[in-house]
């Protein structure tokens, strides 16, 4: 490890992505706060908003990378453990107790039956205790102030893949690959539901989030402010997804600049794409079907790039 002179700056690329393991009890603003302090720098977001209660993957945008959260993959993964026989209000550990009820005898078929009824395109009742708005309040504030809202809107996720992985009653320990915005706590009461013995989440870790895995991160506790003893990750390294675009040199000044023409190279239309020039990632672009032209979505003046990293 490369040790900093004392008093000397540490020098950071422009924009890269930090991938966290949060621990428990932290806040995600609680994680941001933490790395703006240990890193000197300011401009520092996150992609995705994890519960105090929950741990694991919490990917951290610093400089220009900020720029493009929104480009990101939503999917997560999730492994968790559901207890069956107790409801909370909170749907997870952290609530006061609502019903107990026995729980049945299950086999694990029978389980993995009740599990597959979840799969797919669906409406989700977000919990009273989320952070979702209802006319102009974050229903967690409802919530503290004894106020249900049974009228709230549901929200369309997409479960892709719910396994068992483990069943020795009352708790049943899952794998959760699902769309943004999926609470797994609200799928932990819906199984109980389901099953007739009611259920709350025990605990959860996210072990995947915006294409970054579990295994790519740092604990927080351990991060220090220097960059190579950090996991950084490229500003293109998690948008991979999307397709890229690969512009002549001329080509590459004119899109800094803001300016609209016809590439040389055709691509997708209609959606984001990455681009580049010589190498260097220079943000993200749209091509219109109509004019061919490239239009600027996001431009990264005078882009950094790190080394490739295993």
């Amino acid at each position: 490890m490369t040790e900093l002179l004392e008093n000397q700056a540490p020098s950071w690329p422009a924009g890269f992505w930090l991938p966290i393991e949060k621990p428990m009890a932290f806040t995600s603003h609680d994680v941001v706060a933490k790395a703006r302090r240990l890193l000197g720098i300011r401009k520092i977001g996150h992609s995705g908003t994890l519960d105090p209660d929950v741990t694991g993957v919490l990917l951290l945008a610093v400089g220009k990378a900020t720029r493009l959260i929104q480009y990101l993959p939503g999917e997560k993964v999730y492994r968790g453990v559901i207890r069956l026989g107790s409801s909370t209000d909170s749907q997870d550990a952290s609530g006061q107790v609502l019903e107990e009820r026995p729980v049945p005898v299950l086999t694990e078929s029978e389980l993995r039956a009740v599990l597959a009824g979840f799969l797919g395109r669906q409406s989700q009742l977000p919990p009273m205790v989320s952070a979702v708005s209802f006319q102009g309040k974050r229903l967690y504030e409802l919530a503290r102030q004894g106020i249900d809202v049974p009228e709230r809107p549901a929200r369309e996720i997409t479960i892709q893949q719910l396994d068992l992985l483990n069943w020795t009653s009352p708790d049943l320990e899952i794998e959760v690959r699902c769309s943004a915005g999926t609470y797994i706590r609200t799928l932990a009461h819906d199984v109980g539901q389901k099953l007739g013995c009611g259920a709350h989440l025990l605990h959860l870790c996210r072990i995947e989030a915006n294409g970054v895995a579990l295994k790519q991160t740092i604990p927080l506790l351990e991060v220090l402010p220097d960059p190579a003893c950090l996991p950084l990750l490229q500003m293109d390294a998690p948008l991979s997804h999307l397709s890229d675009l690969v512009l002549t040199a001329a080509e590459g000044r004119r899109f800094q600049m803001g300016q609209l023409f016809v590439p040389t190279v055709a691509g997708p239309f209609s959606e984001p794409l990455r681009i580049y020039a010589e190498g260097q990632f220079l943000g993200m672009g749209e091509l219109a079907p109509e004019t061919l032209s490239l239009r600027s979505l996001c431009v990264l003046e005078q882009p950094q790039l790190l080394p490739e990293l295993a």
